[in-house]
């Protein structure tokens, strides 16, 4: 029992010895890491790891010089992460090359967040609902020109009504179904 007590003992007593040293030297490896990767937020996260590996570490072994340890972790686990950010940068990008298409020199995604999917599914629903209440050949104009994407003379042409006539129908049917979805009906 008192071996394993002298061994936690001395594990506690090299973690402490190795904390004074980090607390120490903390400015000293913050300038290293920000003259190494020139980016001051990279460092502090760095420095935060390199606690973080400190708090969970098993020292077994010995150090001989705490302050060269502490600059090699350093340098260790900042060129790991910078790794993985090249790695999550690279395939965030293949996502977003994915997912997006330019108009215009803007980035626009084609992937929709889930309640906005959930939400235009249930105007469709509303507005498939209303269409139905249409009068039957004001319907019939609508479904043809802005479910169908028929043209006016198109739409004309199919259901053999003149081409004014399929605008007024437009016109009725886009003022029933406006006034129905404002109502919330």
């Amino acid at each position: 029992m008192s071996t394993l007590r002298d061994q936690s003992g001395v594990k506690n007593t090299k973690k402490k010895l190795l904390f004074s040293v980090y607390l120490e030297k903390r400015p000293a490896l913050r300038r290293f890491l920000i003259a190494r990767f020139r980016d001051d937020a990279f460092a502090d996260d760095v420095l935060q790891e390199i606690y973080l590996k400190i708090e969970s570490a098993q020292l077994g072994g010995t150090i001989h010089n705490e302050s060269a340890f502490l600059y090699k972790v350093a340098n260790n686990l900042a060129l790991d992460l910078r790794k993985k950010n090249v790695r999550r940068n690279g395939r965030d990008q293949s996502w977003a090359d994915t997912e997006q298409q330019l108009i215009g020199g803007q980035a626009i995604y084609d992937a929709v967040d889930a309640d906005k999917a959930i939400d235009a599914r249930e105007q469709i629903k509303k507005l498939n609902h209303l269409i139905t209440k249409l009068p039957p050949q004001c319907a019939k104009v609508f479904v043809a020109h802005k479910i169908d994407g028929l043209s006016h003379k198109e739409v004309a042409a199919k259901l053999q009504i003149s081409k004014s006539t399929v605008e007024k129908h437009m016109s009725k049917a886009l003022k029933i179904l406006a006034l129905q979805m404002a109502l919330g009906k």
